[in-house]
């Protein structure tokens, strides 16, 4: 008799520990299921975590834009008058230098500040006009060549080539001799010099993206090329664009500099950083803020600009992000 009780204890015993554990198991499998399925997103939200030095060029290119929107109010003096009684002033932190001339005056008495600040409305304004056309133009021919195949892309591909082979200057140049110089003309010689890595970059991913499955399967479902092409092709073409685009806008923006430094683009009086440089050639020895100042704007964006394109290429491929 004693010995049933004490069995009967032993399985009661048995029993209740055994209810416990797996009431603790199954405490335990949603909160750890939970912590399995938290860590992506906190993974995912330290890798969208935007690095201190993007932050600071994100403010510099803020404020050079909004330099250069307000420039009309901001300049002191009118970036096209001349005052040959006040020519190669020096900078005010400079000996000889005045509070009238933040940052002297070059050798026709133009005000350095002031005209860097209207050559930034030139320098910013031709580049992300010429950019967007550039991405315009370019996209449109690496979806043709990507799609289509056969020759639309022999062709474009062939055009693309044979940019590449030669340099873009050298035909700068004659379009310059043969149209004239126009801020038009720049904002299209401009775009025009750089559609062809738009072209490449989308005529690859095109080539990929043609083949997913659903994009056969809404082809099976009768939808047309125009549609394909819109609808279910370009919006995976985001962020590529996005990056090289940002990219070209610090190529464009040294094209339009290279241009107006060698007389080919933005005519004076009319203010650009490239012919500021320019014009403080002959008198580096003895004026180099004429050069200087200029060129230290122009150095400030294109590396901002480099800085953020390199930022969201890291972001937006996901190669690069996960390693």
């Amino acid at each position: 008799m004693a010995t049933t009780e004490t069995a009967d204890t032993a399985t009661t015993t048995t029993a209740s520990t055994t209810a416990n554990s797996g009431a603790a198991t199954a405490t335990a499998t949603p909160l750890a299921a939970h912590a399995a399925d938290a860590q992506p997103h906190r993974s995912a939200r330290r890798g969208l975590r935007v690095p201190v030095s993007v932050i600071a060029c994100f403010v510099v290119l803020g404020l050079i834009v909004l330099a250069a929107i307000f420039a009309p109010i901001i300049a002191p003096h009118d970036p096209t008058t001349q005052n040959l009684r006040a020519k190669n002033l020096p900078p005010v932190f400079a000996a000889g230098g005045g509070a009238n001339h933040l940052l002297g005056t070059d050798n026709l008495g133009y005000d350095i500040f002031s005209r860097i600040l209207h050559g930034a409305r030139v320098s910013l304004g031709i580049g992300v006009f010429a950019a967007i056309l550039g991405t315009l133009f370019g996209t449109t021919m690496g979806l043709i060549a990507g799609f289509f195949r056969g020759f639309p892309d022999w062709i474009i591909m062939l055009f693309v080539d044979a940019q590449l082979a030669t340099p873009f200057i050298v035909i700068a140049i004659a379009a310059i001799a043969a149209f004239g110089k126009s801020l038009l003309i720049l904002v299209v010689l401009a775009g025009l010099s750089g559609w062809m890595l738009f072209a490449r970059a989308v005529r690859g991913s095109v080539l990929s993206l043609r083949e997913q499955e659903f994009v056969v399967a809404a082809r099976a479902v009768g939808a047309d090329d125009r549609r394909l092409l819109w609808r279910h092709i370009l919006p995976n073409l985001g962020s590529i664009i996005l990056v090289i685009a940002t990219i070209d806008l610090r190529r464009v923006i040294l094209f339009e500099a290279t241009l107006s430094f060698l007389g080919l683009g933005v005519q004076p009086p009319q203010a650009s950083w490239g012919s500021m440089i320019d014009r403080g050639r002959e008198y580096l020895n003895f004026a180099p803020w004429i050069s200087v100042f200029p060129g230290l704007a122009l150095m400030l964006t294109v590396l901002t600009v480099s800085l953020i394109g390199d930022w969201l290429r890291d972001m937006l491929d996901p190669r690069l992000r996960n390693g």
